[in-house]
């Protein structure tokens, strides 16, 4: 989760409920409002999400009523009674968004776009530079399909054509930000005194050997990793069904701090897999098998409840020592946990309102 959180009603409701008094009616009001900006701010919708949006509506009435008794606050005002039509909007519009054509709006999305791919910093220069690599991938693509129209078909037969085709990859990832590759004895040797670390090599083999049978390794062969300290993750949106890219941080010193995001990965002991990036490696074995692996803290999920009661998902972080591999290909997307102060363990809610994918995905709505 690199750069989404541009808006203080997504991630505020952890810091509010362990701020306010117990049960206070703003909590409910403020995580019903989350969930209903959410939803009102999808670009398509199916019945399912109309659905809803209509116990949403009902849930807000209820908790307004609430604030109503305890502070006296009214209510009672033209934005208020928009939500009631919420439904029919969505209905006649195919959407709640408010469209205009402004002048000059295309440039400004293209613009925004690029701003997007910036680190903030001396964005100007970044966006000509990216500009300029653009104008040169379209005249090389442009050569290359003009070519390719000149050559087409004219060095193959009937029957060589119906069996040639070109490789696709399939994965979804990206590595990024490597280190040189190193053996697993001197990993080991340097991460000695950190239980997350703990049998690390024998850990490794144990894993390749269960879940990846075919690039078992005999012990007296050498195992080289490189460590990466980024993951670019290309993912299906559940809302609009696009492809999206997240970029998630596995960096022991990122800006002089250290970064360790969550993330969402499959399982088959859980409905959402969560976790946290311990390490991410690039496992090259004998015979050029390389094998791209991350090490995780997982969180669990509990009866844990805290004081004040949402319906945010609510997480346990096992112990250090505790961790587990999984492959690459099993992570989905990056995961926002925020923790409980105060609590008997390591609780954590899960931030479901950080983007509407997420929404969508955390609460299984189709």
């Amino acid at each position: 989760m690199a750069r989404l959180f541009v808006d203080i009603l997504k991630s505020s409701l952890p810091c509010i409920a362990q701020l306010l008094p117990r049960d206070s009616p703003f909590v409910q009001i403020i995580r019903v409002m989350q969930k209903l900006r959410i939803m009102l701010g999808l670009d398509v919708t199916t019945k399912t999400r109309l659905n809803h949006v209509d116990q949403l509506v009902l849930d807000y009435e209820a908790a307004s009523g609430l604030l109503h008794e305890e502070t006296g606050k009214d209510f009672n005002f033209l934005k208020q009674h928009f939500l009631s039509h919420a439904r029919c909007t969505f209905m006649t519009k195919g959407t709640s968004c408010n469209m205009n054509t402004r002048i000059g709006e295309g440039f400004q999305q293209e613009v925004s776009k690029m701003y997007a791919k910036t680190n903030g910093k001396n964005a100007e220069h970044l966006i000509s530079l990216q500009d300029e690599n653009e104008e040169a991938m379209a005249r090389i693509q442009m050569a290359i399909n003009e070519w390719e129209q000149s050559h087409k078909d004219t060095d193959l037969d009937d029957s060589e054509r119906e069996v040639i085709s070109q490789p696709v990859s399939t994965a979804h990832w990206i590595l990024g930000s490597s280190e040189h590759r190193i053996s697993l004895h001197h990993f080991e040797s340097k991460k000695r005194g950190d239980p997350a670390f703990r049998n690390f090599n024998v850990r490794l083999r144990e894993y390749i050997a269960q879940h990846h049978p075919s690039c078992s390794v005999r012990f007296e062969q050498e195992i080289k990793m490189e460590i990466c300290k980024v993951i670019y993750l290309d993912y299906q949106s559940r809302v609009n069904w696009r492809s999206a890219r997240d970029i998630v941080r596995c960096n022991p010193k990122f800006h002089g701090a250290q970064r360790f995001d969550s993330i969402i990965y499959e399982t088959d002991g859980d409905a959402l897999g969560l976790g946290q990036l311990q390490l991410v490696f690039r496992c090259h074995l004998p015979g050029s098998v390389k094998l791209d692996l991350a090490m995780i803290r997982p969180f669990n999920t509990t009866n844990w409840q805290p004081k004040t009661r949402t319906d945010c998902p609510i997480r346990q972080q096992v112990a250090a020592q505790s961790c587990i591999f999984v492959a690459l290909e099993h992570i989905e997307r990056g995961a926002l946990v925020c923790p409980i102060f105060g609590a008997r363990a390591n609780m954590h809610y899960v931030v479901d309102c950080i983007d509407e994918d997420m929404y969508l995905r955390i609460n299984n709505i189709d």
